[in-house]
């Protein structure tokens, strides 16, 4: 289920910044959080968000919500984000950390997360 409350178009986003809020994008967490932390935040929790093109439309909100019956359970968003607001603040973002993913690499690590 989509939220019509979440932005949709360049203009309605707002700026990156923590505190995260459900609404924003998954991606904005990779843009304020350091990479190596945020892998292993979401490797802990089962979650595949960390380079994942939906991630860049898709609020927290939302990707709680369509994985919620999925194989590794449901997530709250409210939850998850508090927790991501709580890694950024103790590890931001940083060059020398940062990890950047093609095509191939994100299919690989989505389907062989263990791999990863």
């Amino acid at each position: 289920m989509i939220d019509s409350a979440a932005p949709r178009t360049h203009e309605e986003a707002r700026e990156p910044k923590l505190p995260l809020s459900v609404d924003d994008p998954i991606w904005y967490a990779e843009l304020l959080i350091d990479h190596v932390e945020l892998r292993k935040f979401y490797k802990a929790r089962k979650i595949r968000c960390f380079g994942c093109a939906v991630g860049e439309v898709e609020s927290f909100k939302e990707g709680c919500e369509v994985h919620g019956s999925g194989p590794f359970g449901g997530f709250d968003a409210a939850k998850l984000v508090a927790e991501l607001n709580e890694l950024g603040r103790k590890h931001p973002f940083s060059e020398k950390t940062a990890v950047e993913l093609g095509l191939v690499r994100r299919l690989i690590e989505w389907a062989f997360p263990d791999k990863a």
